[in-house]
């Protein structure tokens, strides 16, 4: 028994030996089924918030909730949240009860049925007693663990009815526990998807937080396909539907496996097989296709004597990144998040190409130093795993290899100046001195002479001395429109090839 179920076992023991009835509800109970760890301990009693303060009037306790009947216990610095037995009253705006009835005074076998009828699914609404080991299971919830079958309390739609986040957290459990949903569940969560209302009843932040579980979940892709096929898709997503649409169909010689979408869930299906994956990393995977039915277009090609039609969805990189911005300011996501995400969505098309040996080592060593480059490499190992192409060719097109040894060569270099995050051996005082005054010429100088460095043109101060007096009469000729150009990077040689592959 671990630390946290022991002083969670010691405090519903102390409420009982108080007596009061006390016993573990929803989801640590549900968990020690499933043989998980559970996240924290919960507890159900008879007692009330006041007699749960008198009770443990020795430990820190904390009035969090106490409206609702709510008293969290601080010992030995873990948080166990003791709750009355309550049912609830009207649920007035679709995502909390309007007031909470207290079943303190009532048969502690009548109070916790009702308090399980007010629960979303039967496998969140049994008791434990950790003394005993009695189980109380009113609606079947150990059965539906062992069918591995999600099914609501009652009536499906009522408990919807209560609280529309309720649909999401079907869709997340599903995903997290693998789970089949009971085609009566399902068919409320169809009828009623319209309902969730995102930004009105549900708020934004809560809808990122269900997706950010059911990405982060062992099956993204079965959560994702439930989300769509309920309707919920349409409602938190909308943008999702152009990816089944008739504008979604890829070229047929680098996607054999059809749609987008599917496509699109191949890919997060390789992407979930990472140990190491963030929110952001699995909601940039999500994302990075998102602009290709924006972008088709079709175009003839005679292939061996035969006519293909090929499909190309150039620039959907680019377009996809405003558009991923454009989610994640809906979803309330932090600037950071959404620059991440962003990122992944406008970079992995040129994750494709990095490995062209005509590259300058310069340009490599900037790529490199990308704090989000190893979310890149993952991301152009999945898109090119996520294909219906033969196994050999996948692994072909596959550059993890090739980066992770490129960061490993770059980082042990010989010549310390040329290693990644290498000192800048040309600084701001240096440009100063050769008469350059503080503005953007200074980051252009600064940047082209990083370049120059890593590139080998110098590898000392007296090296860099040289090349800055070298260099310096192109820098004052600069006129302020190409120095804005040098800014906006439209002056710098592309870094990749737009080739053929332009419809990954």
């Amino acid at each position: 028994m671990n630390k946290a179920r022991e002083i969670a076992t010691a405090i519903a023991r102390q409420l009982q030996d108080n007596g009061y009835t006390a016993v573990l509800a929803g989801g640590c109970v549900r968990d020690q089924f499933l043989n998980l760890e559970p996240k924290d301990y919960d507890i159900a009693t008879s007692a009330t918030p006041e007699q749960v303060k008198a009770v443990f009037k020795d430990d820190l306790a904390l009035a969090v909730g106490e409206a609702f009947g709510v008293i969290v216990v601080i010992r030995e610095e873990e948080q166990v949240e003791i709750a009355t037995f309550r049912g609830d009253g009207q649920y007035g705006d679709g995502r909390r009860p309007d007031s909470v009835k207290l079943l303190n005074d009532c048969d502690p076998l009548v109070a916790l049925r009702e308090d399980a009828a007010r629960r979303d699914l039967t496998i969140n609404a049994m008791f434990l007693d950790p003394v005993s080991g009695e189980l109380y299971d009113f609606f079947g919830g150990r059965a539906d663990i062992e069918s591995r079958t999600l099914r609501a309390v009652g009536d499906a739609a009522q408990r919807f009815n209560e609280d529309r986040l309720r649909m999401l957290r079907v869709v997340r459990f599903a995903a997290k526990l693998g789970f089949t949903v009971e085609p009566g569940l399902m068919a409320a969560l169809q009828k009623h998807a319209p309902d969730l209302q995102p930004g009105r009843i549900v708020s934004y932040e809560r809808i990122a937080k269900e997706l950010e579980g059911i990405l982060l979940s062992k099956a993204p892709v079965a959560g994702l396909e439930l989300l769509m096929e309920s309707g919920l898709m349409a409602e938190i997503l909308p943008e999702m539907l152009e990816m089944v649409g008739e504008n979604a169909v890829q070229d047929p010689i680098w996607h054999p496996e059809g749609s987008a979408w599917v496509h699109t869930l191949m890919v997060l299906a390789e992407a979930a097989k990472e140990e190491e994956k963030s929110f952001e990393f699995m909601l940039g995977v999500f994302l990075h296709d998102i602009a290709k039915p924006r972008t088709m277009s079709k175009r003839e090609e005679v292939l061996d004597g035969v006519t293909v039609i090929r499909v190309s969805n150039r620039g959907h990189a680019e377009v996809g990144a405003e558009m991923a911005k454009a989610i994640c300011k809906r979803l309330k996501l932090s600037s950071d998040t959404t620059h991440r995400v962003s990122e992944i969505v406008r970079m992995h098309m040129q994750m494709h190409d990095f490995n062209d040996p005509n590259i300058r080592r310069s340009r490599l060593v900037k790529l490199m130093q990308r704090p989000d480059i190893m979310d890149l490499i993952r991301m152009q190992h999945a898109d090119v795993m996520g294909t219906g192409r033969t196994l050999a060719e996948r692994q072909e097109s596959s550059h993890r290899g090739f980066y992770l040894n490129l960061l490993e060569e770059l980082a042990g270099s010989l010549e310390p100046s040329q290693r990644l995050n290498a000192e800048a051996l040309v600084t701001g005082a240096h440009v100063k001195e050769m008469g350059f005054k503080p503005g953007p010429i200074f980051r252009v100088i600064k940047e082209a002479a990083l370049a120059a460095q890593h590139d080998g043109e110098f590898t000392d101060s007296a090296g860099a001395a040289a090349w800055l007096t070298e260099n310096a009469a192109r820098f004052r000729a600069m006129t302020a429109q190409e120095i804005a150009a040098h800014q906006s990077g439209e002056d710098m040689a592309v870094a990749v090839r737009v080739g053929s592959k332009h419809c990954c």
